[in-house]
């Protein structure tokens, strides 16, 4: 279990704790059927509250969350090699994130892919983000640019920038640089 999903599996559990306690002291406890009533309500309201709204939305504001933050919009770059041919092609990337996923959504003039993992490590201090996606090709490039899977690894930097590079199930790989929509 990676360290993120400890971390807020250890948040849970003190907010099931707060909430036990907080419902303690304003109802009172008559009976151990109402001690059992209350447990299942803390942990109800810690569902609602960890699960619902700090995972999806509060963790962005935790001062004390180290996990970066890369929800949103950008523009790239993939350069690459075709038929020992040298390629540019412009790229637009949206992120989508909470506290314990991530997906990467790319489109191209000829293809679209999405995530089907992804996960955020830390590498000699830095962060990267490892992701392994599958193409969506255009009907029209189906036939030179099939469906295939890949993996991409990218350095997170502070200025709003993923470089990196790819590699795909073709034998393929390529370079990738995106920028994030200001």
């Amino acid at each position: 279990m990676n360290n993120r999903i400890k971390g807020f599996l250890t948040k849970c559990l003190w907010v099931v704790i707060i909430v036990f306690i907080a419902e303690y002291f304003i109802l009172g406890i008559n009976s151990p059927y109402e001690l059992f009533s209350m447990c299942g309500e803390a942990i109800s309201i810690t569902l609602v509250i960890m699960v619902g709204l700090y995972n999806c939305i509060l963790w962005r504001y935790n001062p004390f969350e180290k996990t970066p933050k890369l929800k949103g919009k950008y523009d790239g770059k993939i350069e690459y090699y075709q038929f020992d041919d040298y390629m540019k092609k412009d790229i637009e990337v949206t992120i989508e994130q909470t506290l314990l996923s991530i997906r990467v959504n790319i489109t191209t003039n000829e293809i679209t892919s999405s995530t089907i993992i992804s996960s955020i490590e830390k590498e000699n201090n830095q962060d990267v983000l490892y992701y392994t996606y599958i193409t969506n090709p255009k009907n029209r490039y189906s036939q030179e640019n099939p469906i295939q899977y890949g993996t991409c690894r990218l350095l997170i930097t502070d200025k709003g920038v993923l470089t990196g590079v790819y590699w795909t199930s073709r034998n393929t790989s390529g370079d990738i640089e995106l920028k994030r929509h200001i």
